[in-house]
């Protein structure tokens, strides 16, 4: 069964890494996608990459630093998409550098693109998603700014806790309508961010693929989500931890997750219960769904 057949996406930094992955993800399980980066090269494999699932795309390069990008790409999607029904903000950037040395104007920038360009796409889909009855807008922020707080990237992790605190608020302003605001902390994913960062100096743990956490912004997305998925903050890093010591729990495919909850309790760790409490959905997709 295809969880998103006939919906419409739209996922912003598209052309690589993980929102790349998502829209890949994504239209193999039926939706048809929109897909919006500044580098036209990137998006134009990716657009080949989707086209294999026979699904209706739409390529929008874009600077989405300022609002007239933003806008470019709202316009140029309902000009070929009647509906929207998902709404992913994930294009971000980062510079690994202290303080004292990075110039205003390039803060500025990142600032404009890691939160700026969230409120903006979002405001700007908003009436037709209403319109439409609903939909979901998931966020990519961070564990940097959330868990983890490092010298060296003020700026990013400021962005990046500021797009947690919008969607919580966005949640409970937009429950009447019908609309899911969750967010995903991806930690060492393997994008060329992450990987410009370890050049900079950063020390990263083993970088993991983003193809790895992209059914996770599957199961947000699906109908699957639509009970409790409501304000979630997804911490990656620790969702995987849990997984790792389910699987080696999981003696055969008709686990129960309830029973393995009450199994697992004593063996976890006091965040990665709390985790497993608040997602046995998740945890049972994805357990079932990397299978």
């Amino acid at each position: 069964m295809k969880l998103l057949e006939g919906k419409y996406a739209l996922i912003t930094g598209g052309g690589r890494g993980i929102g790349r992955a998502v829209a890949l993800e994504f239209a193999k399980n039926g939706a048809n996608i929109a897909v919006t980066a500044l580098e036209k090269d990137e998006l134009e494999q990716t657009v080949k990459d989707i086209k294999k699932f026979n699904v209706k795309v739409l390529s929008i390069p874009a600077d989405l630093t300022n609002i007239a990008g933003a806008k470019s790409v709202v316009e140029t999607y309902f000009n070929h998409f009647n509906r929207i029904d998902i709404l992913v903000n994930n294009a971000g950037m980062s510079y690994y550098c202290p303080m004292i040395e990075v110039s205003l104007e390039k803060v500025v920038k990142l600032f404009n693109l890691n939160l700026i360009a969230y409120y903006a796409m979002i405001k700007l889909i908003l009436p037709k998603m209403i319109e439409n009855g609903g939909g979901n807008i998931i966020m990519t922020a961070s564990v940097h700014g959330n868990m983890f707080f490092n010298p060296n990237q003020v700026a990013y992790s400021a962005a990046k806790a500021g797009v947690t605190a919008m969607s919580k608020c966005l949640d409970a302003e937009l429950s009447p309508y019908n609309i899911q605001v969750n967010v995903v902390l991806p930690g060492a994913i393997k994008t060329r961010l992450s990987e410009d960062s370890a050049k900079r100096g950063q020390i990263t743990p083993k970088l993991i693929p983003p193809e790895d956490i992209s059914p996770i912004y599957l199961f947000l997305a699906s109908d699957l989500s639509s009970r409790r998925y409501k304000g979630k903050i997804i911490n990656q890093m620790i969702l995987f931890e849990l997984l790792t010591k389910f699987k080696s729990a999981i003696s055969n495919k008709s686990f129960d997750i309830k029973e393995l909850t009450k199994e697992m309790e004593e063996k976890l760790r006091k965040d990665m219960y709390g985790l497993l409490r608040k997602n046995q959905e998740l945890i049972d997709f994805l357990l079932k769904y990397q299978e």
